[in-house]
């Protein structure tokens, strides 16, 4: 889980208010993530038509951006309900980032405990972003956590706002559950001292 630094091409999507059941829509929400078909479901009648063609006019559909690991969003990515289908698609698709001038309330709070790193920008970086890689399909864009800064097709840095924690988590590669273990023998200290000051708790 994670990464300290990740180049990659990337996609552009300049729509405004994707929503989730745009990402993910409610019909697939029963599907089992087992079976390995949410990746197929990211975007699925964006990407699709009612024959299950791919249409030619949708981005990710242009073989030039195949392997794109890095989405390039508008205003207020992701908005709409919070299910855990809209984080797994992009995930089993091969989304691993997502830069974007604004995103729903939920979305960036749920993604990053998956992996999916959420990156805001000011709406004049992710246009300029946007219109760089829609002028050179395919072209790759560099998320560096560390330095919590972007690098765009053409050598433009943008810096970034990240917490603290959510930034240990992508570079160390670590869980919620793993940064939590890593106080272990403060919490079972304690434990200890509240067994011996309040023993009625532990009783049965």
């Amino acid at each position: 889980m994670g990464f300290a630094t990740l180049t990659a091409v990337a996609v552009p999507i300049t729509t405004d208010n994707v929503d989730t059941d745009q990402i993910f829509p409610s019909r697939f929400t029963s599907k089992n993530r087992a079976d390995g078909m949410y990746g197929t479901y990211f975007l699925h009648d964006l990407r699709f038509d009612a024959n299950g063609a791919p249409k030619a006019g949708f981005i990710l559909n242009d073989p030039r951006l195949q392997g794109a690991k890095i989405i390039v969003a508008s205003a207020n990515y992701a908005c709409g309900s919070a299910r855990p289908g809209a984080i797994y698609s992009h995930l089993d698709y091969g989304i691993e980032a997502i830069i974007a001038e604004s995103f729903g309330p939920v979305f960036p709070t749920v993604a990053f405990k998956s992996g999916l790193l959420t990156v805001q920008l000011k709406r004049e970086a992710t246009k300029q972003i946007r219109e760089q890689l829609l002028r050179a399909p395919g072209a790759q864009v560099t998320i560096d956590v560390h330095q919590q800064v972007v690098t765009a097709p053409d050598g433009s840095r943008f810096a970034f706002e990240l917490e603290h924690f959510v930034k240990r988590m992508f570079i160390d590669g670590l869980s919620e559950i793993d940064l939590t273990l890593e106080l272990r023998d403060k919490i079972e200290a304690f434990e200890v001292r509240q067994r011996a000051t309040l023993p009625w708790l532990y009783e049965r």
